[in-house]
């Protein structure tokens, strides 16, 4: 679908290729809500209207990468809201100070530590798997905050295969790298579209420039959240606490577009747990939660899991014929 235009209820069905049906937001305030590109990454530099200043790699994350001003985001086809299908927007301009020295960070406690010990650790790591459940809020023209929940599975071998599936209410989709190829698939639809991508960090470039928001993705990526590429002006360590029995630093950030926490995990295997990205250049300042479980670091991966093999009937979409709505689900133009 195109962009919205004249003024009506909230919610106007529309048959979407990637998932039952897409929320269609009309009224004043559809067209920033429609644009999944509206500073939700916490690359620096963010994305432009065209992703013209966007390397060519693959990352799931911008709705809210830190996203929203960002999978996790993970985050595309009806996965690209999710840490997978939406990819997160990298930017290679990164700001810097008029003197050309590096950027100051105001860093309280253990943030920059913990942040720093978890995106070496999880970076390094050669293969795993994780679940994940997801809550993307969507704010109304009428103020009003909805939230759409996914929830899904991602297995990781570095640095050029990836799998994963998101479950929502639009349906459930698979997102497919192999090492030459990235594939987004949508099984009620029963429809797919392929890009080239020889890695993970170019497949979620390739989301990201296709118009995707993916929340989430920028922990996927080679350096997770690595602070020098991140949207980050202020962090702090504001405690330790517990998720799902086990002990986690909670750590705050500030970034000039967005807002965001980071939960993870104590001890040897600084994993992240818990990932919230609020939107700040958004009314409503709408927020994207990530929760991971079940980490496994070491896991028995079949080999054929990363490759795309098309279903009885299935239809291969052309990538320009494709848009993604304010949930980031995939739409068909036109249709």
């Amino acid at each position: 679908m195109g962009d919205v235009q004249g003024h009506g209820d909230l919610h106007q069905p529309v048959t979407s290729a990637f998932g039952e049906a897409a929320v269609n937001h009309k009224g004043e305030g559809a067209q920033a809500m429609n644009n999944p590109n509206s500073k939700r990454d916490l690359r620096k530099g963010g994305m432009d209207q065209g992703g013209a200043n966007n390397r060519s790699v693959f990352v799931l994350n911008d709705r809210r990468m830190v996203r929203r001003a960002g999978l996790p985001t993970w985050a595309a086809l009806g996965v690209a809201s999710a840490l997978l299908v939406a990819a997160i927007p990298v930017s290679t301009a990164h700001a810097q100070p008029a003197s050309g020295a590096p950027p100051q960070y105001s860093m309280y406690g253990d943030a920059q530590k913990v942040l720093a010990a978890m995106s070496t650790y999880l970076g390094g790591l050669k293969d795993f798997s994780v679940a994940y459940s997801a809550s993307d809020e969507v704010v109304t023209p009428q103020g009003q905050k909805l939230q759409f929940l996914q929830s899904g599975e991602i297995v990781l071998q570095r640095p050029d295969k990836l799998y994963a599936i998101r479950r929502g209410a639009t349906g459930t989709a698979e997102v497919f790298v192999d090492g030459k190829t990235l594939t987004l698939f949508a099984k009620k639809a029963n429809a797919y579209v392929q890009i080239p991508a020889p890695s993970i960090d170019d497949a979620i470039v390739a989301v990201h420039n296709l118009g995707f928001d993916a929340p989430g993705a920028d922990l996927l990526v080679a350096k997770p959240l690595d602070s020098a590429t991140t949207d980050v002006t202020k962090g702090a360590h504001v405690g330790m606490t517990t998720i799902d029995g086990g002990e986690v630093h909670q750590l705050a950030f500030r970034g000039t577009d967005v807002d965001w926490q980071l939960w993870v995990a104590a001890g040897d295997r600084p994993l992240p747990i818990r990932y919230v990205i609020a939107t700040k250049a958004i009314s409503g300042e709408p927020e994207y939660t990530l929760h991971l479980r079940d980490w496994n670091v070491a896991p028995q991966i079949d080999p054929g899991r990363f490759t795309f093999t098309p279903p009885p009937g299935a239809r291969q979409l052309d990538p320009s014929k494709i848009t993604a709505d304010a949930i980031g689900d995939i739409t068909i133009k036109g249709e």
